[in-house]
């Protein structure tokens, strides 16, 4: 089978080296708008800057495309259209909307859409797959796929612009690990999603949970800016306490030397595919649906991973108080934050009845006092609250009985505390920090 390479950025190596260790595959073609890039090639490979013109030539059954993420669904469209078929590097498009009409064009022109989702290959996937227990007996799944990604990318600075990639670790490292887990798990889907560390519009962190068909929950921890090293690895818990675990880097001690037995599994799969047909459908366009799903709740939650969004601000003690009750009736209010103007005053009141939604009864509190803010503040739910002897407890939220005189703010406790449970004194100064995860 004749293959064309359509760009030669940092991952085109690992396909080049494949495609020379497969005695069924012979390079015949390689584009890249930039020329430099086109050297060192055997005679009779030809050479392109304009992946149309190596599309028209006739020298080539099928094309790799790995090239900048934005440019996926042109270029793979353009190839469908011209009868040749496609392997695609990860993620298949930035938009699932685009993903489709890929698989449409592919059906139209009757062609092969594969995406090269790498880690599927992986010996230690592969094992962790074959020995999986019985799925009752599972309890959650966890995964991590971190790097520091300045070490993987050499000279292709397109990763980190938020128009060429289209995000950052959820829509670079999210397709091999979701990928991963759905050749151990089978199908998942995505039920809440945070991502941090965020850098001009491109996410450095993330945290993804989802869940098999059958209810068991996984979560995936991406990371970008991992100090040292990298972790790719997959734990499946059981609920005896034991663990199953596929490292996917053991065994492979040269930097990115587990890639090449992966990148030959995926040109070795995408042969058979185009010469025997597909068992089952592409998963990259469901992989695509999961990262855009995953951007659609990330990006409009307030929280943010690593990244601290006020300074601590302080208040002093004006009054102490010591009493406590079992049954005080206070309500949840529906807001998450209450702005406190400069000299405001307002009521500290713990409890253990965990509210959480609007109209929560609070009944178990204990009151600590009255406390002045200095400056114009916001108060937010989950602040970490500190007194002189160290941590107190996190907000729960607002109770309004006393507006507009004053709020009561609760707070989470592991029991009621008043004032004199915790030594506090007149004008002592209580701590509201927004704790980063």
């Amino acid at each position: 089978m004749r293959i064309g390479v359509i760009g030669v950025g940092v991952i085109a190596p690992f396909f080049l080296q494949a495609i020379q260790d497969d005695p069924h595959l012979r390079l015949s073609a390689v584009c890249d708008l930039d020329p430099a890039k086109l050297t060192g090639f055997d005679p009779g490979v030809a050479l392109y800057t304009d992946h149309r013109e190596l599309l028209a030539s006739g020298r080539v059954d099928g094309v790799v495309v790995t090239l900048p993420n934005h440019a996926h669904a042109p270029v793979v469209a353009d190839a469908l259209r011209a009868g040749v078929h496609v392997c695609c590097e990860k993620p298949l498009t930035v938009a699932a909307e685009d993903a489709r009409h890929l698989t449409a064009l592919a059906e139209e022109y009757d062609t092969t859409l594969f995406t090269a989702f790498h880690r599927r290959y992986n010996t230690h996937v592969r094992d962790l797959a074959a020995r999986l227990p019985d799925r009752a007996l599972i309890s959650h799944v966890t995964s991590r796929y971190q790097e520091r990604i300045e070490e993987h990318t050499g000279s292709d600075r397109w990763y980190q612009d938020l128009d060429r990639c289209g995000g950052g670790c959820v829509i670079d490292n999210g397709p091999n690990a979701l990928d991963a887990l759905e050749t151990v798990l089978g199908p998942l889907t995505l039920t809440d999603a945070v991502i941090g560390d965020v850098r001009s519009g491109v996410e450095f962190c993330a945290e993804l949970a989802l869940a098999t068909a059958d209810g068991i929950p996984v979560t995936v921890d991406l990371d970008w800016a991992l100090e040292t090293g990298e972790r790719k690895d997959i734990t499946v818990h059981l609920k005896d306490g034991r663990e199953l675990s596929a490292d996917m880097l053991d065994g492979f001690a040269a930097f990115k030397s587990s890639l090449d037995h992966e990148y030959a599994g995926i040109m070795a799969d995408f042969h058979r595919t185009v010469r025997e047909g597909r068992e089952g459908p592409d998963r990259g366009p469901h992989i695509v649906d999961l990262v855009e799903e995953a951007y659609a709740i990330g990006r409009t939650r307030e929280e943010r991973l690593r990244m601290s969004a006020k300074e601590p601000v302080s208040a002093n003690l004006v009054k102490l108080l010591f009493h406590r009750r079992t049954d005080r009736g206070m309500r949840l209010s529906p807001w998450q934050s209450r702005c406190v103007r400069a000299g405001d005053v307002h009521e500290l009141v713990t409890t253990t009845d965990r509210p959480t939604a609007t109209g929560d009864r609070v009944d178990h509190v204990g009151f600590l006092g009255f406390a002045e803010f200095p400056v114009g503040v916001v108060i937010d739910r989950g602040d970490l609250v500190a007194g002189p002897g160290g941590l107190i407890g996190r907000v729960a939220g607002f109770d309004e009985c006393h507006a507009p005189n004053h709020y009561n703010i609760l707070i989470d406790t592991e029991r009621v505390l008043t004032a004199e449970d915790l030594d506090l004194h007149a004008l002592d100064t209580l701590t509201f920090s927004g704790g980063t995860r």
